[in-house]
């Protein structure tokens, strides 16, 4: 498919500023991230504070992240993150399997973990 508005760029998500201008993007999504459980590892999880602050500058007024984990400590920690951080969380469950939503796309690793039993836990956290 030829999408303008999609970009996929492979690089360290700390150099996301240095792709896009201040309020030039409507969505991220961050699905299936390192949970990265140890404490001392938080700073590298992908919906802490650090990179919210990045994410807030880069989306438009409204703007959208749509996040999925298998994770449920990393989760109930994202929750917190983004509520703490210049995003209200709109939409949220426990079990995308069994919850009506019908924008999803199933990537390999849903798949995968439903198929284990794994529910798999799903958000939408708009700008402030």
């Amino acid at each position: 498919m030829e999408l303008s508005n999609v970009r996929a760029i492979p690089t360290n998500i700390e150099k996301i500023d240095e792709f896009f201008n201040e309020n030039s993007i409507s969505r991220i999504y961050i699905n299936f991230c390192n949970p990265w459980p140890k404490k001392r590892h938080h700073k590298r999880r992908l919906t802490h504070p650090n990179f919210l602050a990045k994410y807030n500058k880069l989306l438009v007024e409204e703007g959208e992240i749509h996040f999925k984990t298998d994770d449920d400590n990393l989760f109930e920690a994202s929750l917190e993150y983004f509520n703490e951080n210049g995003f209200e969380v709109i939409l949220i469950t426990y079990d995308l399997a069994n919850f009506d939503y019908p924008q999803n796309i199933e990537t390999e690793y849903e798949n995968k973990f439903k198929s284990l039993g794994i529910k798999i836990k799903f958000l939408i956290a708009k700008k402030k």
